[in-house]
């Protein structure tokens, strides 16, 4: 009851971070559990080929049941989804900028609450992909066929800039940057940085950074469960626990010690990951 992380094909890599797949039954004489899952500093595509996926955003207090295959862009929200006896994802985490550079639609108008339907988006190519995978034989070869899509569908790719790079660097550093070293290793103005960085991403810089430090604190959390707040502070880069229980509030509506029991009731572990 582990998701299996794959990592691209080399001609897809600059495109896709990762892709992760879950499966896992539940007693069908019993209720299906929730799990609760924080915004993450990731864009992405989502397939549920079996039971239904019921989502309700926290912080917006809505409700929705889930696109088939789900297309989300940038995440302010936390997020509990009451998953189906048979429960099956197939994730398409993306680059930084990645999804920018696939839609060419600037990412604030995908700035909403819930997930939107990928084939509005992508037309027949997700429509034609849904049948291929609800007829595939195993994971891996889901997998692929999504691969085969994903490379006809690159070559319309917008052409990377160093900007694009940054973005993933800002990532790996744990949104610990700072946003003049940013703007100058894309080689751009503060103000240039800024709103290419809006295009790209639909957040801020400075949003942005603080999103990556909260989902590393929620991870680590996830991961380590006996590692204390003040310590995944520390860890994080926060200044203090103050500021960790400060973006808690904000990003989760609630404080770090009813997340760390909400984790010790899930039925697993999760494995948020998008590095």
């Amino acid at each position: 009851m582990q998701p299996v992380f794959i990592q691209p094909k080399p001609a897809l890599k600059e495109l896709v971070n990762h892709y992760m797949v879950f499966h896992t039954n539940f007693p069908k004489d019993q209720p299906a559990p929730c799990i609760l899952l924080p915004p993450l500093p990731e864009q992405c595509l989502l397939f549920y080929p079996l039971d239904p996926v019921d989502a309700n955003y926290l912080l917006a207090n809505k409700q929705m049941r889930l696109y088939t295959c789900c297309l989300v862009g940038p995440q302010t929200n936390t997020i509990k989804l009451q998953l189906g006896h048979q429960h099956v994802v197939i994730k398409v985490s993306f680059q930084p900028g990645g999804l920018y550079r696939l839609l060419g639609i600037p990412m604030q108008e995908l700035l909403q609450v819930e997930a939107f339907n990928a084939s509005d988006f992508l037309g027949n190519l997700i429509i034609e992909l849904q049948n291929q995978i609800w007829e595939s034989e195993n994971f891996l070869q889901m997998v692929n066929q999504i691969e085969e899509a994903l490379l006809k569908f690159s070559k319309r790719l917008k052409e990377k800039l160093p900007i694009d790079q940054v973005l993933q660097n800002m990532l790996h550093a744990g949104g610990l940057m700072s946003m003049d070293k940013a703007a100058s290793d894309a080689c751009l103005s503060i103000r240039q940085f800024e709103r290419q960085f809006k295009q790209r991403i639909g957040l801020s810089p400075k949003f942005y950074s603080r999103l990556i430090r909260f989902s590393n604190a929620w991870i680590l959390k996830e991961n380590q469960p006996n590692i204390t707040w003040t310590a995944i502070a520390h860890q994080t880069g926060y200044f203090d626990q103050m500021h960790l229980i400060r973006d808690f509030k904000e990003f989760a509506a609630v404080n770090p010690k009813q997340i760390e029991q909400a984790l010790l009731e899930m039925p697993f572990n999760p494995r948020n990951r998008y590095q």
